[in-house]
């Protein structure tokens, strides 16, 4: 009964997958894998889901479960390749793809997938290195705009010295580099920043009272054992005064 029950989650989950409600999908195979937490298909599915809905922390968590369950399927590193692939992190994606093309070499779309994130690759490259030439020339470009317009519109001109309009120039073009290696460095991190896992905004103060309750109840277990001692001490006294 079980397994019937699981194979029609999943089915419900293809289901929604196909009709594009991912949110839905998720669901029914988050329902499946409570009761069978051993199905490598099952997290395969629900990696596709939460890559559509950009949800890339878990997406590759499941790929890596899928990984982990089977390891010599091959779309479980299709997957894995697909997450890092939709984040950017195209040399990760292309070991991916090599992994799982190497378990199915005659699966066309692993072959596509792999030329594709070379050409992504090389694209990059070529960006990578052209940006800061890119941005350099613009700096240059606006710095030499603003010596002219300081030269012939203002009566007198604020820079007259050719040395420090020269350093101006060279001041806007420096800057304008600069930007070109902060926002390869920004760009790159924001890749990293999707595949980390959301914030948890309830754990740390369920533990804080977890904690604060486990504390207030050995507090209270060894207040009733000074009570209880207080009381054998008191009633021993009491008695031996008695006898005197």
């Amino acid at each position: 009964m079980t397994a019937e029950e699981v194979e029609s989650l999943k089915n419900q989950g293809n289901d929604c997958v196909r009709r594009k409600n991912f949110a839905e999908a998720v669901i029914h195979y988050t329902h499946a894998i409570q009761k069978d937490g051993k199905n490598h298909v099952l997290y395969s599915n629900r990696s596709l889901a939460f890559l559509k809905l950009q949800q890339f922390y878990y997406a590759l968590e499941d790929a890596k479960e899928t990984i982990k369950l089977q390891p010599y399927w091959a779309k479980g590193y299709f997957r894995k390749g697909e997450v890092h692939f939709a984040v950017g992190n195209h040399e990760t994606a292309l070991l991916s793809y090599e992994q799982a093309f190497k378990i199915e070499p005659s699966d066309k779309d692993l072959a596509e997938a792999i030329s594709k994130t070379r050409k992504e690759m090389t694209t990059a490259r070529k960006e990578d290195a052209r940006r800061p030439w890119v941005w350099g020339g613009a700096g240059l470009f606006l710095g030499l705009l603003v010596v002219v317009c300081d030269q012939f519109i203002p009566q007198k001109p604020a820079v007259q010295s050719l040395i420090l309009q020269i350093l101006l120039v060279a001041v806007f073009s420096g800057l304008a580099l600069l930007g070109s290696y902060a926002y390869k460095f920004i760009h790159s991190n924001d890749q990293s920043a999707l595949l980390e896992p959301p914030l948890d905004l309830f754990g740390d103060n369920t533990q804080k009272e977890s904690e604060s309750k486990s504390s207030e109840s050995t507090g209270s277990q060894r207040s009733d054992k000074g009570h209880r001692r207080g009381g054998v001490g008191t009633g021993r006294q009491r008695f031996r005064m008695g006898k005197s």
